[in-house]
């Protein structure tokens, strides 16, 4: 199936109603129970979570929610697509008890939810029209082309970049989900978009489409004189402590192991995009 925001909304709707995904609102997790269900708020980002053809969560952040989570009880996990922008909100309000969806880690998000440790590495990808007619290499250079528009995700770490880049509001394109954003090159409403390079590359791959390429030697965006490096993890709400030291034991295992590297590299994340024992803490990366 050619992956199109047409047919993610097809699987929205029927594939979850059909698989019995869709929950709605329960109550609020006791911090020293773990359930056998999770209710898990997801965003359709390939590779991290997305909706099969039938309707079932699949992607790396599952998978790694499921390994990590399996000696303490947990047997399913029932999913609820939201919007990405909707994420932290929704567990804010316990729509869900886990945000699972390779999920950056910043500190403002820190202020409002408890991440556990990172899962995974992640760099940006910036991706134009065929044959890169703006010559753009980097955000830089969208700033200083003037007339150049740039999409990003709503929400997303991104929008800190391109602000921080100084390219004018006026040429911003705010969209919701990587599909619209490559839409977005290839119906020309953005000359370039912006966003996690696993995700992107990986929905342009089952796009397959030659009229849109990412750009080669992308300048990585800057933060505090450094290349920026991002930081995926599961979000839990602030009240879940046992939830999330039980995941965070589980991921320990899962590292030290080496599974989470298998897991990984099954969806297409390389060894460098995968935590070791040296990735920074939750604790300071929350300070960073």
């Amino acid at each position: 199936m050619t992956l199109t925001r047409r047919n993610l909304m097809k699987l929205t709707g029927a594939g979850l109603a059909g698989a019995g995904l869709l929950v709605v609102t329960g109550p609020s997790l006791a911090d020293d129970k773990i359930p056998s269900t999770l209710r898990v708020g997801m965003s359709n980002q390939l590779p991290y979570a997305f909706l099969d053809k039938d309707g079932n969560l699949t992607g790396q952040s599952p998978d790694v929610l499921r390994a990590a989570m399996r000696d303490a009880g947990v047997e399913k996990l029932d999913a609820s697509l939201t919007e990405f922008g909707a994420l932290i909100p929704g567990l804010v309000a316990r729509r869900f008890d886990v945000i699972c969806t390779g999920l950056f880690v910043r500190p403002k998000r820190c202020e409002l939810i408890d991440f556990a440790n990172p899962d995974s590495l992640s760099r940006e990808g910036l991706v134009v029209a065929a044959g890169n007619p703006m010559g753009l290499k980097s955000l830089g250079d969208v700033a200083k082309n003037g007339n150049a528009r740039i999409g990003f995700i709503r929400g997303s770490v991104d929008e800190e970049y391109v602000k921080n880049a100084g390219i004018a509001e006026s040429n911003w394109v705010v969209l919701p989900d990587v599909p619209t954003l490559l839409s977005a090159v290839k119906g020309g409403r953005a000359d370039a978009v912006i966003s996690s390079l696993v995700i992107i590359a990986s929905t342009m791959k089952a796009m397959n489409d030659s009229s849109v390429q990412l750009v080669d030697n992308f300048v990585d965006p800057v933060v505090n004189g450094k290349p920026a490096i991002d930081y995926a993890a599961m979000g839990f709400h602030k009240d879940s402590k046992a939830l999330r030291e039980a995941y965070n034991t589980g991921l320990a295992k899962l590292v030290s192991s080496g599974e989470l590297a298998k897991i990984n590299e099954k969806w297409g994340l390389p060894a460098a995009l995968t935590p070791t024992a040296e990735t920074p803490s939750i604790e300071t990366l929350c300070k960073a």
